[in-house]
């Protein structure tokens, strides 16, 4: 009998013992390829979905102001004042006071602290960002054995065959 945990690290690109099942450029568009073939019964164990050409990616959101900071670092400070209340407030006798006191000076250590931050920068970064994790594109990898068995499953479920790059493997 195989062990699952120590087959995931024999799978993947390049290995003599997968073959490229398709290659998108869209990561929800391989989880629906997954999906499609776990609906039809296959045994999606042998798969593995890579990410190909990881990149660090800022979407930025807005101007971001001395205000803007404050209140960030308001809602923040409360936050964290508040969980600390919670636990103090676990073993005090004050109850529910403890926790919006705990809750009121973090807001305002929090606004202090991101307004004299923001304000140190001195315009470098007047703006506020999201940060998020994408590839290039997506490779949907399956064992060697069951490959044909995964082209035919995508065919029966519709699946339209300019989605399923059978030439790819020939790339790598």
């Amino acid at each position: 009998m195989t062990d699952p945990a120590r087959d995931i690290l024999t799978r993947g690109p390049g290995r003599p013992d997968t073959t490229l099942l398709a290659t998108l450029t869209d990561y929800r568009e391989a989880q629906a390829m997954v999906d499609r073939l776990s609906d039809a019964g296959f045994p999606v164990q042998d798969l593995s979905i890579v990410w190909d050409g990881l990149q660090q990616v800022e979407y930025v959101t807005g101007r971001l102001t001395v205000a803007g900071a404050a209140g960030r670092g308001a809602v923040g400070g409360a936050w964290f004042g508040g969980l600390i209340g919670l636990l103090f407030a676990a073993f005090s006798t004050e109850g529910f006071g403890v926790v919006v006191a705990y809750a009121v000076v973090g807001a305002v250590a929090g606004a202090i602290w991101a307004a004299v931050a923001h304000a140190m920068q001195r315009g470098r970064r007047d703006f506020a960002t999201v940060g998020a994790m994408q590839a290039k594109r997506y490779e949907i990898w399956c064992s060697s054995e069951r490959i044909g068995e995964a082209r035919r499953t995508l065919a029966e479920a519709g699946v339209p065959a300019a989605d399923v790059d059978a030439e790819v493997d020939a790339v790598r």
